[in-house]
Formats: C-alpha cells, structure tokens, sequence
C-alpha cells in the first residue's frame, strides 16, 4: 500500500530507554540528554519542536521532514550513550504539528504508525536483538528500512564507550587528528575506534536511507 502523496508527510519519533528503572537518577540524565539533542537537531532543522516527555522513559518528536530520520535515529543511538533505546519511527499525515507540547496537541497517521512501531519493539524478537521499526504505511518501504536496520541494530551490540566516545568526537570535529588529539590518543587509534564501531557503515545507512525514504515518500 502506498503512503499518501497529496498530503504532507511527516515522520514521528517514538524512543524508550531500555531498563530505566535500573538507571540511577535517570530522570536527570535523560532531561541533560533530551535538552543536548534537541538544541542540536533545532539548530540543523530536523525536528519541528524540543523532544517532548510522554512517560517516564518514553520520548516523541516530529520530524521536519520524513528524509531526516536516519540522522535523527543516529544522534539519538550516539547521544544516548550508554542508555540502550527502542526507537519507533511512523510516517505518515499528521495534524497539529505546530502546536506544543506535542503529546496533547498533535495526532494522525504519523503518530499511530509509530506507536504501533514502539509496540512491536516491546515483544522481544526470539531470533535477534530488534531496538529499531519502522511503520510507513509503504509496505515495500517497510521491509528495506526494518531489514537493514535489525542488521545494524545487531552491529552495533558490542560496541564499546570508548568507540562511542571516538564517534562523538568525530561528528563535532570532522578531522581524525583533532579527534585523536582532543582524546588523547594516536590517529591509528582513533581511525581502529571507528571502524570497529562502524562509524563508516553507519554514515553510509544514513545516506543510503535519506535516498531511499526519497524514492518512496
């Protein structure tokens, strides 16, 4: 079934933090996270509004639009560190979008399709680790995002705070010697934290999905 074309199309986000209750003064963390993510994706022009708290460890945010999601579900992945998150994307028409908070406010497609995204993650995969669906209304779409995502979901699964923090300081950096430097280690270390992190098949997923979420929305 093919998404809506004569309608403006959004993407919503829906994010829990895995095991919160087992994080010690997780309200805080998360509110220093959220805030950190939020300036930067207002700042870039992914999101339409400041993340909003829908429950104790749950998130949402509208997208700007549908294409930015691949670089919004990395920023969470690599901001969140060490906190693991389920992250639901749904795609789709959406009313309200320019009122706040978004909780009480916004509703439609969009919103639905990820809520049924966020429910999926929640019933454990008996094959694989799953922390990342997409709901499209495209069901084509579907199948190409979810598939290559479970793939990176298990990627990343023994990634270390060390390639995390190598990643981070990567993206604010853009040079693997102020990277290096900046950390404290060799340029051959730095260059090993990335690849064994998969920072590159990371940027070339983000690439390749804004292509793909193109073609199709």
């Amino acid at each position: 079934m093919e998404a809506a074309t004569d309608q403006q199309l959004y993407s919503v986000i829906v994010a829990d933090v895995v095991g919160s209750r087992k994080i010690r003064s997780f309200s805080s963390q998360r509110d220093v996270r959220l805030d950190a993510v939020s300036e930067l994706h207002r700042r870039n022009g992914l999101i339409l509004s400041p993340y909003t708290v829908t429950a104790w460890d749950e998130f949402q945010v509208i997208l700007s639009r549908p294409e930015h999601a691949p670089r919004v579900l990395f920023d969470l992945r690599r901001l969140f560190v060490p906190f693991e998150l389920w992250i639901a994307v749904g795609m789709g028409t959406a009313t309200g979008t320019d009122r706040q908070p978004i909780n009480k406010y916004a509703g439609g497609e969009a919103f639905e399709r990820a809520r049924a995204a966020a429910n999926r993650l929640k019933s454990p995969s008996p094959k694989y680790r799953i922390l990342t669906s997409f709901e499209t209304g495209n069901a084509d779409f579907d199948i190409i995002a979810n598939t290559v995502y479970h793939m990176q979901d298990s990627l990343l699964e023994g990634g270390t705070e060390k390639q995390w923090a190598t990643i981070n300081t990567q993206e604010e950096t853009r040079s693997m010697e102020q990277t290096a430097q900046r950390l404290g280690i060799n340029i051959s270390t730095a260059s090993r934290n990335l690849k064994r992190g998969y920072y590159w098949h990371m940027l070339d997923t983000i690439d390749a999905m804004e292509s793909i979420i193109k073609m199709h929305f």
